[in-house]
């Protein structure tokens, strides 16, 4: 239900009229913070994200984009006899999935943003959906399946030098990344991001 609400709530802010509009393209590191390791010790390994965003307002905006999500993760097989008891050496594999990210943040400039200062810092937050394009399971003995959708809450602060920027942010997953229970485990996992880009005016 809620991922066809993404569509028109982007049309709407894309054509939403405002004081200033500028197109931001960037990209960086994506950090995956695993909130339940469980049985299979998953951990995060460094991703990457690219993509381009829509700001509009000035002091208070809103900021809807559209990225490219590479996540890594990896998890540990322990060697177990049919006892449960440990021997041999644990083996461990890699989960990738690439997603399509689609934030919807709303943020405020914390310096008077109209005249378009050379240096500004803003703070923002708001809700991320994740849709899953594909995944890779470096291991052919599970079958498991990547949730179409997961949902993040997050929070954010960014630094303006003229035509670039610098953010940062936080955000919480409310859903988990596997769909059905194929692990012990299914673990939710929080998003790490720093980014960098360029912002391209296009109103005043």
């Amino acid at each position: 239900m809620l991922h066809r609400l993404i569509l028109p709530v982007l049309v709407l802010a894309f054509t939403l009229p405002a004081t200033a509009q500028e197109f931001r393209v960037g990209g960086g590191y994506t950090g995956s913070n695993v909130t339940e390791t469980g049985e299979e010790q998953w951990s995060g390994r460094a991703g990457y994200h690219l993509g381009a965003d829509l700001q509009l307002g000035t002091t208070w905006f809103l900021r809807p984009g559209v990225h490219l999500l590479v996540r890594n993760l990896n998890y540990t097989l322990a060697g177990v006899d049919q006892n449960g008891d440990g021997y041999g050496t644990d083996v461990e594999f890699r989960y990738t999935d690439r997603s399509l990210r689609v934030p919807l943040m709303v943020g405020r400039n914390l310096i008077d943003a109209s005249s378009d200062p050379a240096v500004n810092i803003y703070v923002l937050g708001g809700p991320t959906a994740l849709f899953n394009l594909d995944a890779d399971l470096h291991n052919d003995r599970l079958d498991v399946r990547t949730s179409a959708a997961q949902w993040y809450l997050g929070a954010g602060a960014g630094l303006t030098l003229g035509f670039l920027f610098l953010e940062g942010g936080y955000h919480v997953a409310m859903s988990n990344v596997f769909d059905g229970a194929r692990f012990h485990t299914n673990p939710r996992v929080n998003l790490i991001n720093l980014s960098a880009g360029i912002r391209l005016q296009l109103a005043n």
